[in-house]
């Protein structure tokens, strides 16, 4: 007949997919050992609460985020660099007066005007 495990035949079990393993694999495991597996697994740890400074001195700050290492590389003529994400483009007109410059970008090939303090030579 089928085989039984502690008395219940194997086929009447739910059986469900166990994901809570390590590495990359799961495995098929019986509900049962899935549902009792929470009031077995030892209770996580509580996250330490942060200190509070003492009184008269400010908090330590974080360190900021490490600045974006300067590029090198010499522009061609004509060219400038998008400050946000180092995008080239050459520049098409120059508003003093507005301080924008109109740039086509060699990336996209679009045009767009951009204010002068959102480029950069470097």
């Amino acid at each position: 007949m089928g085989d039984s495990t502690n008395g219940r035949d194997i086929r009447a079990r739910t059986w469900v997919l166990d994901t809570e393993t390590k590495g990359t694999g799961a495995n098929v495991v019986p509900l049962e050992r899935v549902q009792r597996r929470p009031e077995e697994a030892p209770a996580r740890r509580a996250p330490r609460p942060q200190r509070a400074a003492p009184s008269g001195q400010a908090a330590p700050r974080r360190p900021q985020a490490k600045a974006k290492p300067e590029r090198t590389t010499a522009l061609p003529p004509g060219h400038v660099r998008k400050q946000a994400t180092g995008e080239l483009g050459k520049v098409l007109a120059v508003d003093a007066k507005a301080g924008t410059a109109t740039v086509r970008w060699l990336k996209s090939g679009a045009s767009s005007t951009v204010p002068l303090s959102a480029v950069s030579r470097r």
